[in-house]
């Protein structure tokens, strides 16, 4: 068999921290010429697996980290709605059992102002009575 033409197409997207190109999808197709005469086509598709290791759909890129997750494992920060990757959000759970998912840096933010919250009430005290 001699291939007649080989036409290929990639989905690409740059990595923001050493700027290469990254695959997240190619497709080749190969037209050939078959013994008998008949041009044949032979196709193949490739999907590579994000960072978060599935096979689905690109969901987005981390704002932290820099990796494409899939659709599934990627979410925003409840506070600041900035794009997150599973491994870099924190989740903490909300009222009414629902699962919040929160950025590293408002995280740390919304737990200095809990803590800030706590030590003002702990001095406080004596001197006020705080209705639960």
């Amino acid at each position: 068999m001699k291939p007649l033409r080989v036409k290929r197409n990639c989905e690409v997207t740059y990595d923001p921290n050493t700027g290469q190109e990254r695959i997240l999808e190619s497709t080749y197709e190969v037209d050939v010429l078959s013994d008998q005469g008949s041009v044949d086509s032979l196709g193949k598709r490739e999907r590579h697996f994000g960072d978060c290791g599935c096979n689905k759909p690109a969901g987005g890129r981390c704002v932290s980290c820099g990796s494409i997750s899939c659709i599934d494992c990627h979410g925003h920060c409840h506070a600041c709605n900035a794009p997150t990757c599973l491994r870099c959000s924190i989740l903490v759970d909300g009222a009414g059992g629902q699962r919040l998912r929160f950025c590293g840096r408002c995280h740390a933010q919304m737990v200095r102002r809990q803590r800030l919250h706590k030590v003002g009430r702990f001095l406080l005290a004596p001197f006020v009575r705080f209705e639960e």
